[in-house]
């Protein structure tokens, strides 16, 4: 009996399991990130003001197939302005949608670099209007097309349920659109390719599938 006790006691020891990655096969992944940003320029000489402003916000959700590695679904919006004082002023929207796929690096508890990577299709918009020889004119352009979304980042984990992420993104956009000019009334189909660096930041839940 004594010899059956200490091999049953042993047998629970090495069945103890260390601290998993919280990025863990089975897991969903929530959560919202973007960025804000706004500045102004001016010109000493002739005091012309400009001032612009840009944000965005993206929705993402997924599940790890396996431990480090999550499939998933992606949305966001970004917008921006920029206005010249008495001169000119730009807006522009878009929306993508896509499944994203994201690859993080290390198996450390405390969080990890990560990769990702998301293609999906592109709802565009802009309007554009300038003063010209004391003639307001108006340049509206709007359609859709095909995108990318690079990240790469470091992801820093909380009590193996909250990630806080910063990351580097890359975007870049191939457009088609209709281009229409208050000038002529005139509609012209022309095709952009748009890109843009930003940083990001924001608060993703880990969320088992049979949580507690």
């Amino acid at each position: 009996m004594p010899s059956t006790c200490l091999a049953q006691e042993a047998e629970i020891d090495t069945t103890k399991t260390e601290i998993n990655t919280p990025f863990r096969k089975g897991r969903w992944l929530t959560g919202l990130t973007g960025f804000i940003g706004s500045g102004s320029t001016e010109n000493t000489i002739t005091h012309d003001k400009s001032i612009s402003n840009r944000y965005r916000i993206e929705i993402n959700t997924g599940k790890f197939v396996r431990d480090r590695i999550n499939i998933g679904l992606s949305a966001n919006m970004e917008r921006s302005n920029v206005e010249e004082k008495n001169i000119a002023e730009s807006t522009s929207e878009l929306f993508f949608v896509g499944p994203k796929g994201t690859y993080y690096a290390s198996d450390s508890y405390i969080g990890s670099i990560f990769f990702s990577l998301s293609p999906g299709y592109v709802l565009y918009r802009d309007k554009i209007g300038a003063l010209i020889d004391d003639i307001y004119i108006e340049n509206i352009n709007k359609g859709g097309g095909f995108g990318f979304l690079f990240t790469f980042g470091f992801a820093y984990v909380i009590q193996d349920r909250v990630s806080f992420d910063l990351g580097l993104n890359y975007n870049v956009y191939w457009l088609n659109l209709n281009q229409e000019s208050s000038a002529n009334n005139i509609t012209d189909k022309v095709s952009y390719e748009l890109s843009n660096l930003s940083f990001s930041f924001g608060f993703k839940i880990l969320l088992d599938s049979k949580p507690l």
